[in-house]
């Protein structure tokens, strides 16, 4: 079973998201501080981690590793100088033991890599390169235990590294392999590092898949050796491998097979399946003894764990980092980057102790920690030397491991003193000049280790590098050496070095500055492809060398000497990099040209011109990343702007010859899905100078200043590489914009299409704003003839750029030019087509084609008859007045379609009628998408004229036009972009018409935007519709409401149409709110009064009748005003933040309104109201509103208070963390309250609040609450304290005289209850069976009759007036209720509600006379409406998990009684699956867990589909997730005990399996009935319905009643009687014989050996009936089958056994008289029971042996059976037999039951015996899988975004509201990619460095 530490150490490899892992990570490092001594267990579990194939599975192990030890006490044996201690001086190594074997090659174990003596040369001659792979050679090594392992690659190690003088071959030292080896390393190639259950060092080290490489015979070794694994595993003495170590001993067999696992593969790396439930084939199953143990698990020693006898006396972690050390020259690069890892983090953290020993002085140990790190320190840069592995990641090539190594060289410098730094650094430096090396070339692999290792001296270690004068040299000249390699990647790590010492290097190196600034230029000069990696780096460095004013000084003073330094030669060198295929280096050209720009007097003089302004305009119109197309128009803002500053003519010169061929560009048309409008390339220059051509692409041979107006469309051919055109040296292929030329809208999406078109108008808007008025002719010459185009996206572009200009224009004269033709927009009709729609006209025209061949051809109308269509279509550039028109299609679908119908014979016309009409709906359909797609141009157009009209401050006389055209687009864009200009014009044309003093349109637009708001139905509600509901809580109906629509698809596309609306008038009103600031509501007093005025009319005093009136408008106002406060409080000013707070009672009064639609709004507004303005609102929230939430009386009020916690819970996110303790206390008493609704909500509100309490205690406190608030508070602070931990539980004093002493745990258990009691929650109590469930209860219930009846006297309240308590209990144990009772509080009157009808009804008008009702489930069931009459103090369900069942009439029925209190009792919670624990919370606290539905998608179907074998470990991930949540979420409500825990005298409990074989009968009947029924049931299993499922239910029984005994099934009737009676005859046995029923007889010999049955000497004597040494309880599940036990066994073959009996047929009076008897007469040897009847409550402890003859499928009915011995009271071990007939399906009954009792241990472990056992401050906590109320982690929140939205929750394709965190639906196919943000955050030198604080 995996316990949490399990499921916790598995998410390290399973977890989904980095957040999960990282929760992980955390809980573990907390379970250290938790458990210091438990390190080891830790690290061994998590180290293995390291060599998994996974990368972020590595990564997090690491981490991992790093916060466990990080709350590990550093080792200083020195710590209290002790000098008088001997000890043997000894190296540190010398522990390790001498290894017998060949020669000696190697160094002396002792000596260690010395930084001063390693042969550097030999290592680089003669050292093994260390690939991506190692070969088949090493896989003789898998085969060893860990230690021998680590021995022989130490062996060897120096042979590898080429220390040798020669080159190394393996054979000179084999691998010695015993032939006793641990049976943790399975040696298996196929499972290359993925782990088995026990994993292997070695088996990381093969390759995947290569079995074959293998020889037969090597195959069958293996077979045979891990046959003798298991075996030796199966005998519980499980060695154990490497650091993974199974910490259960009885578990040590699972987990192997005794063939080779071919199928590792498919595992992909990932851990076996945790649940399996396959037992080992091979196990003799007789021999084997299960004890079910519970106590402290015997922990094996670690591999890493220093042995006893050197416990403290050397570093803990020598050990650990020895197997790491050896690893580190692993061939097989992911086991190096583990190891990497993991001594990052080890000598990170416990560097300093490294090496040192106990007993020796302090100096003597800082030499040994000096040796140690020298010693890891030549290790590491070996593997600098000897590393070739390189991955590429996306556009740069990386090198892993040698980023990795270099990172733990970092941790290592940390820690080392100046000598050791000084020697590391000349070690790399002699890496990278390589002049010393004798090395035949250049090597650029080691160069570029060098490098990296140098970046991290200078990073790590800057404080020696700023005293030391020749190491800043050294690294200078390193890095001006890399710069100016040919290697790229050495270049960019070079690059890499100097920018963390920029700053250093300027300010003390400043005369190596010239040098350093040309090979920078010269290296951007050398770069000749795209693909350089170096590029992006050196860029970087460029600019952040460009930031220093010293380094501008150099330059230009180089460049007044030598004209070769000039800028006007050095920037173009940037220009080819504009168009680099990789984004993050077209970023840096354009950040550094930036700077350059910035410089500004004549540094500009000589770049600055009509080139680079092309080239950046080009720039702004292919660019498709939207950061980079943005400092493109920044960059493109600051170079216009400083030629223009300088002189606006010269700005008209430069950019003079290129405006026609660029605005040309900027008007090209946009075409349409499936029909793009290529641009013509030939306009677009290169950097070079020269121009592209694109093969295929003909350019237009129109006029030059116009658009394309004739471009034919060309046949499209696929492009090929423009490579050949242009010389090497700058062959940037244009693919990069390939697509934004081609103007491929299905690629890049019409929206980038239409970004890059409004920047490029921007762009050309700011150029005819700052060029002298007189040369702007040039570029009207194509804007006037652009509007009138025949494509409506160049109308589009020509009024944006026209609108930008009067933006950015001195004066508003500038542009009146432009008036007419915009005016002539809005006002006329627009044309009847666009030329870039065509293709919708040529749908419609092919449809209707089809339509009228279709008359021909199905209605037979003769080709004359038809009408005919013009072939060519309006928009098509050939198009006459006659071309074919949308008016054409309507035609033929109205008139012409009804008269061709017409003349068609009568007959045809039946025939063809369906297809005619299916035709003519697809017209249709292609007339109405042709119109919308026209229409939607249309607004689009004219709100841009209009929106240039505003930019120019033009407001004509009838200003609806204009209005009009703007707010349609407000009102409909989907182009977020264009409606958002729509937007800010909209809120400018109120300025507008503010200003000049025509309040009347203004009004009228805010009105209108007010009405826009609110139209969207998920937001605001609509009146009418809820008007005449009072007492429903909105927010719980609203999402059930949506799912009923006539017509789906129409509601879908109007639900987006009000979403667009909404969000446009919601810019327009935030860009207003903006424009204004705090003087809005003055200078916009119609806003004012939407907000205030209704409100203030409906809640000033009692609500006005017309409010409630339905056909009245005024309650949707109030409805609407809500919202609006809603809408505006995030975007308002803060100075108007006060007329909000005027508000608050206002909205508090609709709160505790009775329309229920009142009350949802005002709590969303009010949500939203607390997370913008969070103090005032909190407090006004907490003092104001949940007072009310309490209010007995008034449904509404506490209907309001609890809506509105609702939906804070929602808005406010993590930010509702300090305010959680005020809110949880009122949500707690809501979920017992008696309406439905508010239950609901409550229990969903809190199910997520309780979730943050642990984050919360160490939040400040919020500022601006009272010192009441937090007096109030801190009480709240305590319950909660004891909510999640029993133990801090205040002691009850019980104020009643119980006749009992209680045992400790029990007093905590009636201090639990009180608790439980005290805040009216309510809960499941699930001790163990036997630790006295009934006396707890009887004690707080006694308690609490007491209490009530003290306070009744005292006050008279009728809330504490006298009311019985009912107890519902199994019909058994009726009378032990009332013994109990009796027995502990004879006091308390007592009325058992059972027998006969008559009886029962004689009582039934009495039972409030007493205090305690007992009554049985099924009287309950067929007496509920006597009973439910009464109300009830407590409800207690006794063995509650009889009500699992949630739609069992006995559910149904408890579920309807009315109580105070309601507590079930159960030793099993859950049974089967998690759904019974759902149906118990439904009748404690109904809605807790969610509805029903909700809880099976939320945990019941993950939590099994995790447990299937061949679960994914996403399931497995996810089943794990949604244990632990559910488990959290119950945690407050379940006390559970377990008897090992509390009972320290309870003596153990014994499970053995008894097996017992076939008889040849049995057997015989057995494949009889196989033959017979097999075919018949393999069908049947396939089908779903009730028949065939009650025929397998009978084959079952069928073949469990024949395990037991033949004659259960062979009765007279039965098709093979006769010939069984032959069979039998000719043998001389009858079928009662015992022989045929082998269970009897097993039966017989196992009481035999109990000592029962067995006859004394003197038995003559009837007086003498010896005492039996043992007493046993025999179980069966059938009657039957009981007969035949008391017959056959007892009677007849043991004679002397005296017995009980107690099954179904006692009456349920007498039963607990048996017990009695059974328990206080010890001369009863055996009591026989049903497990039905026997198996619940009944307290046997006078039996000490329970013995099993048959088994239930339910295991928890077994385990309460034989609980009924093993209780309190039991002074013997107790011994349970199960008697399993082998090889039958009894075997199977046993797995099944396993599998149950996983998932129950799981959820309910003793955990819930309190919190203390958990981690609560874990954020793991905060994880809600989906519906569980409001998710309160969203992935970071949008940057810009304001607080307290909910528009981003919407899905704008379908209108519903999203799961946060969830993909939109069409991504939900996708699976995970791989992410190249692994490499940039992984080798992140800041976020390094950080963690080296």
């Amino acid at each position: 079973m995996a316990s949490r530490l399990d499921r916790l150490v598995t998410l390290i490899e399973t977890g989904s998201t980095r957040l999960i892992r990282d929760a992980a990570v955390d809980q573990l490092a907390t379970w250290q501080k938790e458990h210091p001594d438990e390190l080891f267990n830790l690290l061994s579990r998590v180290v293995p981690y390291l060599r998994h194939k996974d990368w972020e599975t590595r990564s997090t192990a690491a981490k991992a590793i790093g916060k466990i030890i990080e709350n590990a006490p550093q080792y200083d044996p020195n710590a209290d100088e002790e000098p008088d201690a001997a000890m043997k001086d000894e190296d540190s190594n010398s522990f390790i033991k001498k290894e017998e074997g060949p020669p000696k090659l190697s160094l002396s174990e002792e000596e260690q890599f010395s930084l001063m003596t390693l042969d550097v040369i030999n290592i680089l001659k003669y050292g093994r390169s260390l690939l991506r792979i190692g070969d088949k050679s090493d896989w003789g090594l898998a085969a060893l235990d860990p230690q021998s392992r680590l021995n022989h690659q130490k062996r060897t190690l120096n042979g590898r590294l080429g220390l040798l003088g020669r080159e190394f071959k393996d054979e000179e030292i084999p691998v010695i392999n015993d032939a006793i080896l641990s049976p943790a390393t399975p040696l298996d190639p196929a499972a290359a590092n993925g782990f088995g259950r026990h994993d292997s060092v070695g088996s990381a080290q093969t390759q995947n898949g290569e079995t074959a490489g293998l020889s037969a015979r090597q195959l069958n070794v293996l077979k045979r050796k891990r046959k003798k694994e298991a075996q030796k595993a199966a005998q519980g003495k499980s060695g154990f491998g490497d650091l993974s170590l199974r910490r259960n001993t009885t578990a040590g067999s699972e987990g192997f097979d005794d063939t080779p696992m071919v199928d590792a593969d498919s595992k992909g790396g990932k851990m076996n399946d945790y649940f399996s439930l396959d037992r080992p084939a091979d196990i003799e199953e007789d021999t084997k003894v299960v004890s079910e143990y519970k106590g402290p698990i015997i922990p094996i020693k670690s591999e890493i764990e220093a042995d006893d006898n050197l416990e403290g006396v050397e570093w803990p972690y020598e050990r650990l980092c020895d197997f790491l050390k050896v690893d580190l020259f692993d061939p097989q690069w992911e086991t190096r980057h583990g190891a990497a890892m993991g001594l990052r983090e080890v000598i990170r953290v416990h560097g300093a102790g490294a090496g040192r020993l106990m007993a020796k002085s302090r100096s003597e140990n800082n030499e040994l920690n000096r040796k140690w790190l020298d010693d890891l320190a030549c290790r590491l840069c070996c593997v600098l030397m000897l590393d070739r592995f390189t991955d590429y990641s996306s556009d740069t090539s990386v090198a892993p491991i040698r980023e990795t190594v270099g990172q733990t060289l970092g941790s290592v410098l940390r820690h080392c003193p100046p000598a050791t730094v000084h020697a590391i650094y000349e070690l790399l430096f002699r890496m990278v000049m390589q002049k010393d090396l004798q090395l035949n070339h250049h090597e650029w692999a080691i160069c570029h280790g060098g490098m990296i290792g140098l970046r991290y001296v200078v990073a790590v270690r800057k404080d020696l590098l700023l005293q030391d004068t020749a190491m800043i040299d050294g690294v200078i000249l390193a890095v001006m050496e890399g710069l100016a390699n040919q290697d790229d990647d050495v270049r960019s790590v070079s690059a890499a070095t100097l920018i963390p010492m920029a700053k250093e290097f300027v300010k003390m190196r400043s005369d190596a500055l010239p040098d350093l600034i040309n090979i920078v230029w010269e290296s951007l000069s050398n770069l000749g492809d795209d693909l350089s990696a170096s590029t992006g780096k050196i860029m970087d460095l460029l600019a952040t060398l460009c930031s220093f004013p010293e380094v501008l000084e150099t330059m230009k003073h180089s460049a007044s000497h030598d004209e070769e330094r000039s800028f006007t030669l050095l920037v173009p060198r940037l220009y080819p990099f504009l168009r680099h295929t990789i984004t993050s280096v077209r970023l840096a050209v354009l950040k550094a040209l930036m700077t350059f720009a910035k410089l500004g007097g004549d540094t500009t003089q000589g770049w600055l011109g009509g080139r680079i302004l092309r080239l950046i305009f080009q720039n702004i119109l292919v660019e498709r990343d939207q950061e980079t197309l943005n400092a493109s128009v920044d960059l493109w803002a600051a170079l216009v702007r400083t030629l223009a500053n300088n002189n606006p003519a010269i700005l008209a010169d430069e950019f003079g010859p290129h405006v026609d061929t660029l605005m040309q560009l900027t008007l090209h048309p946009i075409g349409v899905s499936r029909n793009p409008i290529p641009m013509n390339a030939s306009l677009f220059q290169k950097p070079s100078g020269g121009t592209y051509s694109m093969p295929g692409l003909v350019a237009g041979g129109n006029r030059r200043s116009s658009p394309p107006e004739g471009a034919d469309r060309t046949v499209k051919r696929r492009r090929k590489s423009t490579k050949v055109d242009e010389p090497p040296p700058t062959s940037h292929t244009h693919d990069v914009d390939g697509h934004m030329m081609q103007g491929d809208v299905d690629l890049v999406g019409m929206d980038v299409l239409i970004r890059s078109r409004v920047s490029a108008a921007k762009a050309m808007g700011l150029v005819m704003a700052l060029v002298p008025p007189s040369t702007v002719e040039a570029y009207d010459a194509s804007i006037i003839p652009a509007l009138s185009s025949a494509y409506s996206s160049t109308q589009l572009t020509a009024s944006i750029v026209i609108d930008e200009y009067a933006k950015n224009s001195a004066s508003s004269q500038a542009s009146t030019r432009f008036v007419q033709p915009l005016l002539a927009i809005i006002e006329q009709e627009r044309p009847s087509h666009y030329r870039d729609l065509v293709t919708y006209v040529q749908r419609v025209r092919s449809q209707s084609q089809q339509l009228l061949n279709l008359c021909r051809d199905h209605g037979k109308v003769s080709q004359s008859k038809l009408p005919t269509l013009a072939v060519v279509v309006q928009g098509e550039p050939e198009a006459g007045p006659g071309a074919f028109s949308i008016a054409n299609a309507e035609k033929v679908v109205n008139e012409d379609f009804e008269r061709l119908k017409k003349i068609m014979a009568p007959g045809q016309r039946l025939i063809a009628v369906k297809d005619l009409n299916d035709a003519r709906d697809l017209v249709v359909t292609a007339i109405e998408e042709a119109k919308a797609a026209k229409e939607a141009r249309d607004t689009r157009i004219r709100a841009a004229a209009a929106c240039a009209l505003v930019s120019m401050e033009v407001l004509p006389k009838k200003p609806s036009p204009l209005i009009k055209a703007i707010m349609d687009s407000v009102k409909g864009e989907e182009n977020n972009l264009l409606q958002g200009r729509s937007a800010t014009s909209v809120a400018r044309l109120v300025q507008l018409f503010t200003e000049s003093g025509r309040r009347g349109p203004g009004d009228k637009i805010v009105a209108n935007l007010v009405k826009y708001t609110c139209v969207e139905t998920a937001e605001t509600p609509e009146f009418p519709q809820h008007a005449h509901k009072t007492n429903v809580i909105l927010s719980m109906s609203k999402e059930e409401d949506r799912a009923e629509h006539e017509d789906p698809i129409k509601y879908a596309l109007e639900a987006k149409k009000a979403h667009i609306t909404r969000r446009g008038a919601k810019q327009a009103l935030e860009v207003l709110s903006q424009t204004y600031g705090p003087e809005l509501l003055s200078r916009v007093p119609s806003l004012r009064t939407f907000m205030e005025e209704p409100l203030v009319r409906a809640f000033s005093g009692e609500l006005p009748a017309e409010a409630r009136d339905p056909s009245s408008t005024f309650g949707q106002e109030i409805v609407d005003a809500l919202s609006i406060i809603r809408t505006m409080t995030p975007t308002l000013h803060t100075a108007l933040h006060s007329f909000v707070m005027q508000q608050v009672p206002f909205v508090i009064k609709a709160l505790q309104s009775q329309l229920s639609v009142f009350r949802y709004m005002a709590a969303k507004c009010m949500a939203t109201i607390c997370s913008v303005i969070t103090v005032d609102g909190m407090t006004a929230l907490v003092e104001k509103v949940l007072p009310s939430i309490n209010n007995p009386v008034d449904l509404n009020f506490r209907q309001g208070a609890i809506e509105v916690i609702y939906h804070l819970i929602a808005v406010m996110g993590d930010a509702i963390l300090p305010y959680v303790i005020f809110l949880i206390v009122p949500v707690l008493g809501r979920m017992s309250d008696s309406d439905d609704n508010i239950r609901l909500i409550a229990t969903t509100s809190f199910a997520t609040l309780v979730k943050l309490v642990p984050l919360e205690a160490g939040i400040p406190d919020p500022p601006g609450l009272s010192e009441e608030l937090l007096r109030g508070r801190d009480r709240e602070r305590t319950f909660i304290q004891q909510l999640l931990d029993p133990k801090k539980v205040e002691p009850f004093q019980i104020p009643v005289a119980i006749k009992a002493e209680l045992r400790s745990y029990q007093q905590e258990g009636v201090n639990w209850l009180h608790f439980l009691n005290k805040y009216h929650l309510h809960g499941i109590l699930c001790d163990d069976m036997g630790l006295g469930k009934t006396l707890q209860t009887i004690c707080i219930v006694a308690s609490d009759h007491h209490q009530r009846a003290e306070e009744f006297a005292k006050t008279g309240a009728p809330d504490v007036r006298r009311l019985p308590s009912l107890i519902v209990c199994p019909p058994t144990l009726s009378g032990h209720w009332q013994q109990e009772i009796k027995n502990y509080a004879p006091f308390l009157s007592v009325t058992t509600y059972v027998g006969p009808p008559a009886e029962r009804k004689a009582m039934k008008d009495t039972l409030d006379k007493t205090d305690i009702v007992i009554t049985s489930y099924d009287v309950c069931r067929n007496d509920i409406d006597v009973i439910k009459k009464y109300s009830w103090n407590y409800v207690v369900l006794d063995e509650g998990h009889l009500i699992k069942n949630p739609k069992a009439k006995i559910t149904i029925a408890v579920k309807q009684l009315a109580s105070n209190h309601r507590l079930i009792l159960t030793g099993t919670p859950i049974q089967n699956n998690v759904l019974e624990l759902w149906s118990l919370f439904d009748f404690l606290m109904p809605g807790f867990l969610g509805a029903e539905k909700v809880f099976l998608d939320r945990f019941a179907k993950p939590i099994a589909n995790s447990r299937y074998s061949k679960a994914s470990s996403k399931e497995q991930e996810a089943g794990a997730l949604a244990i632990e949540a559910l488990h959290k979420q119950v945690l407050p409500f379940l006390l559970r005990r377990l008897k090992e825990e509390v009972l320290n005298d309870l003596p153990p409990k014994i499970l053995q399996n008894y097996y017992c074989d076939l008889s040849d009968l049995q057997r015989k009947l057995f494949e009889d009935f196989t033959k017979r029924e097999a075919k018949k049931i393999t069908e049947e299993a396939g089908r779903d319905d009730k028949e065939a499922k009650a025929h397998i239910f009978q084959a079952l029984q069928y073949m469990r009643k024949l395990c037991n005994s033949p004659a259960l099934v062979m009765k007279p009737g039965h098709k093979q009687y006769d010939d069984t009676q032959k069979f039998l005859a000719k043998r001389n046995t009858s079928l009662e014989d015992p022989v045929h029923a082998p269970k009897l007889t097993a039966l017989r010999d196992l009481l035999v050996d109990c000592g029962i049955g067995v006859e004394g000497q003197e038995s003559s004597d009837p007086l003498y009936t010896p005492i039996k040494p043992h007493r046993a309880l025999i179980f069966c599940q059938m009657k039957e089958m009981l007969d035949m036990v008391q017959n056959t066994v007892l009677k007849t073959m043991l004679p002397s056994v005296s017995h009980l009996r107690l099954d179904g047929s006692v009456d349920p009076t007498r039963r607990q008289d048996i017990v009695n008897k059974f328990n206080s007469d010890p001369s009863y040897d055996v009591l026989l029971l049903t497990t039905s009847v026997g198996g619940l409550g009944l307290n046997l402890t006078g039996a000490d042996t329970v013995i099993f003859v048959e088994h239930d499928w339910n295991p928890q009915k077994d385990l309460q059976a034989m609980d009924r011995a093993h209780r309190i009271g039991q002074k013997k071990v107790v011994n349970v037999y199960r008697l399993i007939t082998r090889g039958t399906l009894e075997e199977k009954i046993l797995s099944l039951q396993r599998f149950k009792i996983d998932v129950a241990s799981t959820v309910v472990n003793q955990q819930n015996a309190g919190l203390a056992t958990m981690d609560t401050d874990q954020i793991l906590d905060l994880f809600n899988l989906g519906d569980a109320g409001p998710n309160l982690i969203t992935e970071g929140k949008n940057k810009d975004n304001l607080e307290g939205r909910e528009e981003d929750m919407v899905d704008i394709e379908t209108g519903d509201v999203r799961q946060p965190g969830k993909k939109a639906a069409w991504l939900e196919g996708l699976g995970e990619l791989w992410d190249n943000s692994q490499y940039e955050e992984s080798f992140d030198l800041d976020g390094f460095l950080k963690t080296m604080q």
